[in-house]
Protein backbone atom coordinates (compact mmCIF):
# COMPACT_ATOMS: atom_id res chain seq x y z
CA UNK A 1 0.00 0.00 0.00
CA UNK A 2 1.38 3.58 -1.14
CA UNK A 3 -0.22 6.29 1.28
CA UNK A 4 -1.19 9.64 -0.09
CA UNK A 5 -1.51 12.76 1.51
CA UNK A 6 -4.36 13.32 2.47
CA UNK A 7 -4.62 11.66 5.71
CA UNK A 8 -7.84 13.14 7.18
CA UNK A 9 -7.76 14.81 11.05
CA UNK A 10 -9.55 13.82 13.77
CA UNK A 11 -10.58 17.16 15.66
CA UNK A 12 -12.86 14.81 17.79
CA UNK A 13 -10.38 11.95 18.88
CA UNK A 14 -7.54 14.19 19.14
CA UNK A 15 -5.92 14.47 22.68
CA UNK A 16 -2.59 14.88 24.08
CA UNK A 17 -0.16 12.56 24.25
CA UNK A 18 0.15 11.44 28.01
CA UNK A 19 3.19 11.98 29.71
CA UNK A 20 3.70 8.06 29.89
CA UNK A 21 3.98 7.88 26.30
CA UNK A 22 7.93 9.59 26.56
CA UNK A 23 8.65 6.56 28.97
CA UNK A 24 9.03 3.95 25.75
CA UNK A 25 12.43 2.70 24.85
CA UNK A 26 13.79 5.52 22.11
CA UNK A 27 13.79 2.91 19.51
CA UNK A 28 9.79 2.04 19.92
CA UNK A 29 9.60 5.97 20.62
CA UNK A 30 10.46 6.37 16.82
CA UNK A 31 8.19 4.05 15.65
CA UNK A 32 5.34 5.07 17.52
CA UNK A 33 5.76 8.84 16.80
CA UNK A 34 4.49 8.13 12.65
CA UNK A 35 1.07 9.33 12.66
CA UNK A 36 1.37 11.03 15.69
CA UNK A 37 0.94 14.96 15.32
CA UNK A 38 3.23 17.83 16.00
CA UNK A 39 1.65 20.55 17.31
CA UNK A 40 2.83 24.86 17.53
CA UNK A 41 0.71 27.47 18.91
CA UNK A 42 1.81 30.67 16.95
CA UNK A 43 0.39 34.43 18.21
CA UNK A 44 -0.14 36.43 15.23
CA UNK A 45 -1.71 40.10 15.13
CA UNK A 46 -4.63 38.30 13.76
CA UNK A 47 -4.86 35.94 17.24
CA UNK A 48 -3.76 32.90 18.48
CA UNK A 49 -3.44 29.91 15.77
CA UNK A 50 -2.05 26.25 15.82
CA UNK A 51 -0.13 24.67 13.02
CA UNK A 52 -0.36 20.78 12.96
CA UNK A 53 1.77 18.74 10.95
CA UNK A 54 1.60 14.80 10.85
CA UNK A 55 4.69 12.89 11.68
CA UNK A 56 6.21 10.73 8.41
CA UNK A 57 9.48 10.06 9.24
CA UNK A 58 12.14 10.33 12.44
CA UNK A 59 15.31 8.27 13.54
CA UNK A 60 16.76 7.45 16.75
CA UNK A 61 19.58 8.57 18.48
CA UNK A 62 20.67 6.09 21.32
CA UNK A 63 22.88 7.95 23.58
CA UNK A 64 26.09 7.28 25.37
CA UNK A 65 26.74 4.28 23.65
CA UNK A 66 25.57 5.89 19.76
CA UNK A 67 28.87 7.49 18.06
CA UNK A 68 26.00 9.53 16.08
CA UNK A 69 24.44 11.38 19.17
CA UNK A 70 25.70 14.37 20.31
CA UNK A 71 25.56 12.64 24.09
CA UNK A 72 27.62 10.14 22.51
CA UNK A 73 30.34 9.20 25.47
CA UNK A 74 28.58 11.56 28.23
CA UNK A 75 29.18 14.35 26.20
CA UNK A 76 27.76 17.69 27.90
CA UNK A 77 27.48 20.89 26.81
CA UNK A 78 25.12 23.89 27.32
CA UNK A 79 24.13 22.39 23.41
CA UNK A 80 22.85 19.65 24.47
CA UNK A 81 21.61 19.94 28.36
CA UNK A 82 17.72 19.61 27.24
CA UNK A 83 18.74 15.65 26.31
CA UNK A 84 19.30 15.44 29.73
CA UNK A 85 15.98 16.52 30.45
CA UNK A 86 12.95 13.71 31.72
CA UNK A 87 11.53 12.32 28.87
CA UNK A 88 8.45 14.19 26.87
CA UNK A 89 10.94 17.38 25.92
CA UNK A 90 11.99 18.87 23.21
CA UNK A 91 15.44 19.73 22.27
CA UNK A 92 16.23 21.78 19.27
CA UNK A 93 19.63 22.38 17.78
CA UNK A 94 21.47 24.63 15.54
CA UNK A 95 23.33 23.00 12.70
CA UNK A 96 25.17 24.79 9.45
CA UNK A 97 25.15 27.74 10.83
CA UNK A 98 21.88 28.16 9.45
CA UNK A 99 19.44 24.96 10.27
CA UNK A 100 17.15 24.13 13.25
CA UNK A 101 16.16 20.70 14.05
CA UNK A 102 13.53 18.94 16.46
CA UNK A 103 14.02 15.85 18.73
CA UNK A 104 11.97 14.24 21.29
CA UNK A 105 13.61 13.24 24.41
CA UNK A 106 13.28 10.12 25.98
CA UNK A 107 13.06 8.63 29.10
CA UNK A 108 16.04 6.30 28.06
CA UNK A 109 18.01 9.33 28.24
CA UNK A 110 20.16 11.17 27.61
CA UNK A 111 18.19 9.84 24.15
CA UNK A 112 15.83 11.51 21.83
CA UNK A 113 14.11 10.92 18.28
CA UNK A 114 14.85 13.51 15.63
CA UNK A 115 11.30 14.48 13.56
CA UNK A 116 12.62 14.13 10.06
CA UNK A 117 9.18 14.94 8.38
CA UNK A 118 5.59 15.75 8.11
CA UNK A 119 2.34 16.27 6.55
CA UNK A 120 0.78 20.02 7.26
CA UNK A 121 -2.92 19.27 8.16
CA UNK A 122 -3.62 22.42 9.87
CA UNK A 123 -3.47 24.50 6.63
CA UNK A 124 -3.55 24.15 2.45
CA UNK A 125 -0.06 24.38 1.62
CA UNK A 126 0.73 24.81 -2.07
CA UNK A 127 4.14 23.58 -1.47
CA UNK A 128 3.59 19.40 -0.68
CA UNK A 129 7.22 19.92 0.23
CA UNK A 130 7.29 22.21 2.90
CA UNK A 131 7.80 19.56 5.67
CA UNK A 132 9.98 17.36 3.54
CA UNK A 133 13.21 17.22 5.93
CA UNK A 134 13.81 18.27 9.58
CA UNK A 135 15.05 21.75 8.80
CA UNK A 136 12.37 22.56 6.57
CA UNK A 137 9.77 21.49 9.26
CA UNK A 138 11.33 23.23 11.91
CA UNK A 139 10.95 26.58 9.34
CA UNK A 140 7.57 25.84 8.22
CA UNK A 141 6.21 25.16 11.79
CA UNK A 142 8.87 28.69 13.36
CA UNK A 143 10.50 26.17 15.48
CA UNK A 144 14.04 27.77 16.49
CA UNK A 145 16.34 27.19 19.88
CA UNK A 146 13.73 29.31 22.12
CA UNK A 147 12.01 25.93 22.05
CA UNK A 148 14.84 23.93 23.20
CA UNK A 149 13.65 22.46 26.50
CA UNK A 150 10.31 22.81 26.05
CA UNK A 151 7.54 20.52 28.17
CA UNK A 152 5.40 18.50 25.57
CA UNK A 153 2.95 17.42 27.86
CA UNK A 154 2.71 20.33 30.29
CA UNK A 155 -0.55 22.34 29.57
CA UNK A 156 0.58 25.73 28.73
CA UNK A 157 3.50 24.56 26.57
CA UNK A 158 3.91 25.97 23.09
CA UNK A 159 4.36 23.22 21.57
CA UNK A 160 2.85 19.84 21.86
CA UNK A 161 2.06 16.31 20.33
CA UNK A 162 -1.40 15.15 19.68
CA UNK A 163 -3.06 11.68 19.36
CA UNK A 164 -6.04 11.69 16.80
CA UNK A 165 -6.30 7.54 17.08
CA UNK A 166 -4.42 7.24 13.40
CA UNK A 167 -2.28 4.69 13.23
CA UNK A 168 -0.12 3.35 10.11
CA UNK A 169 -0.21 -0.36 9.19
CA UNK A 170 3.61 -2.21 9.75
CA UNK A 171 3.25 -2.79 5.89
CA UNK A 172 3.11 0.85 5.57
CA UNK A 173 6.25 1.77 7.57
CA UNK A 174 10.18 0.49 6.57
CA UNK A 175 12.99 1.31 8.03
CA UNK A 176 16.51 2.05 7.56
CA UNK A 177 19.96 3.38 7.85
CA UNK A 178 19.79 6.97 9.20
CA UNK A 179 20.73 9.96 6.68
CA UNK A 180 24.10 11.90 7.02
CA UNK A 181 25.88 9.93 9.99
CA UNK A 182 28.84 8.78 7.76
CA UNK A 183 31.28 9.83 10.40
CA UNK A 184 29.74 7.61 12.89
CA UNK A 185 31.04 4.14 11.90
CA UNK A 186 29.30 1.12 12.23
CA UNK A 187 26.73 2.98 13.72
CA UNK A 188 25.61 4.66 10.34
CA UNK A 189 24.26 1.63 9.71
CA UNK A 190 21.85 0.92 12.71
CA UNK A 191 18.41 0.36 11.43
CA UNK A 192 17.03 3.28 13.50
CA UNK A 193 15.86 5.27 10.91
CA UNK A 194 11.69 4.92 10.18
CA UNK A 195 9.43 6.37 7.73
CA UNK A 196 5.88 5.87 5.94
CA UNK A 197 6.66 4.31 2.79
CA UNK A 198 5.90 6.02 -0.12
CA UNK A 199 4.72 9.43 1.53
CA UNK A 200 5.36 12.34 -0.77
CA UNK A 201 6.68 14.55 2.22
CA UNK A 202 9.39 11.62 3.35
CA UNK A 203 12.45 13.21 3.19
CA UNK A 204 14.43 13.08 -0.53
CA UNK A 205 17.84 12.59 0.64
CA UNK A 206 19.82 9.47 0.44
CA UNK A 207 17.66 6.68 0.65
CA UNK A 208 19.51 3.41 2.51
CA UNK A 209 19.87 0.60 -0.86
CA UNK A 210 17.55 -2.19 1.11
CA UNK A 211 15.16 -0.85 3.51
CA UNK A 212 13.64 -3.38 5.44
CA UNK A 213 9.75 -3.75 6.29
CA UNK A 214 8.86 -3.33 9.90
CA UNK A 215 8.12 -6.15 11.75
CA UNK A 216 6.55 -6.60 15.51
CA UNK A 217 10.09 -7.28 16.87
CA UNK A 218 12.22 -4.14 16.50
CA UNK A 219 16.34 -5.02 15.68
CA UNK A 220 18.62 -5.09 19.01
CA UNK A 221 21.54 -2.96 18.51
Amino acid sequence: MTPTNSISYSNVMAKRVAKNFYSLKTKTLARDLLGKILCVRKNTCQGTKILRMRILETEAYLGIKDPACHTFGGRKTPRVNSMYLPGGHLYVYFIYGMHFCANVVSNSGPEAVLIRAGEMISEKDSNEKSCSGPAKLCKHLGIDRSFDGENLHQKDSMIWIEDDGHRFKKSEILCGPRVGIDYAGPAKDWPLRFWVQGHPQVSGRRRPSKPRPLTSKLVKI
